[in-house]
């Protein structure tokens, strides 16, 4: 009996390229969106209150604290890295972690997961496959929730609500918390349909164990970024009570990650005077929320200064590679 020959395989079909006006909608509509909440916030809020804050706020303040603020940031932050990377099995001296760190600010600038997906591709040049790069990165940031989650816990415990004068914040935290008992039930359980996928072996081998090393790494870095922010509120004399910083900026950190607009702008704008406007103290709402928003603006231009030159040092000395520059 002659079996039939199997027929070859029909050519794949090259899919068409996307139209030249949905490629250009594609990079806009961040842009978009952030014009569009930028507008609206200064639609209803006096231009003048608005100027009148601009003008009158301590810019060279705020401008050296943000400096000094992401020199920090960047060493602890290059810290709790490394501690994740090695627990997943990856090893970097921590002098080229920093300068690697510091050159993804630059597409951090765009927005937050880029900024990660930059550490991904350092990981992948340096010799791990790109669906552990994926799952290593997956794991810092799964990492960064949960601390978050912590900080503002405490803020909680001591004090602070979740009730603000325009928000409940409640549901998000109940949310975000279910959401990370579940991460953990998993970790500890270990499904065994699971443990065969690349992406989640730095998971696996973190254990919860490591996943506790990790934050432990981590939660000096994110609670500087907290106590930074409410740090800087304070100096444009909006007074912040420290409770309340510490339950509510973790939720601005955690709007400013989502990458709706490029580096939160605009929603960050949004939620900082949603959060804040009451505890400024004037007696006009409009002005409060004027006072508030002319903070964030500030204090956003001179973290993307600080961030792209601290960047684009840092690339330069990482491309010069050791020994030169």
């Amino acid at each position: 009996m002659v079996l039939p020959a199997d027929k070859p395989a029909a050519p794949a079909t090259p899919k068409p390229p996307r139209p030249a006006w949905r490629r250009v909608m594609a990079r806009l509509w961040p842009w978009l969106i952030a014009l569009a909440i930028l507008g609206a916030l200064f639609t209803r809020i006096p231009r003048q209150a608005l100027f009148h804050a601009l003008k009158t706020g301590p810019w060279f303040s705020l401008g050296l604290y943000t400096w000094v603020q992401w020199l920090l940031v960047l060493t602890v932050d290059s810290f709790a890295i490394r501690v994740s990377l090695a627990i997943t099995g990856f090893r970097e001296p921590f002098s080229r972690l920093v300068l690697a760190r510091g050159a993804t600010y630059m597409l951090g600038l765009v927005n937050y997961a880029l900024g990660q997906g930059a550490l991904g591709v350092y990981l992948q040049r340096s010799g791990v496959t790109a669906l552990r790069a994926a799952g290593t990165m997956l794991f810092l940031m799964t990492v960064n929730l949960g601390v978050l989650l912590v900080i503002a816990g405490l803020g909680l415990w001591a004090g602070g609500s979740t009730r603000t004068a325009y928000l409940n914040l409640a549901p998000l935290f109940y949310g975000l918390g279910l959401m990370m008992a579940l991460y953990l039930a998993a970790v500890g359980w270990r499904p065994r349909f699971l443990q065969h996928n690349p992406v989640l072996a730095p998971m696996w081998q973190a254990g919860l164990r490591g996943h506790l090393g990790a934050a432990a790494a981590r939660l000096p870095h994110l609670l500087l970024l907290v106590l930074a922010y409410w740090g800087a509120l304070r100096l444009w004399g909006i007074p912040v009570p420290l409770a309340q910083g510490l339950a509510v900026v973790p939720v601005v950190l955690f709007v400013n990650a989502v990458p709706i607009t490029p580096l939160g702008l605009g929603t960050t704008q949004a939620v900082l005077v949603l959060l804040f406007s009451p505890f400024v103290p004037l007696p006009d709402p409009e002005v409060q929320a004027a006072v508030v928003l002319a903070f964030s603006l500030i204090y956003y231009v001179c973290g993307i200064v600080a961030q792209a030159l601290i960047g684009l040092w840092c690339f330069q000395k990482i491309r010069a590679g050791p020994g030169q520059g």
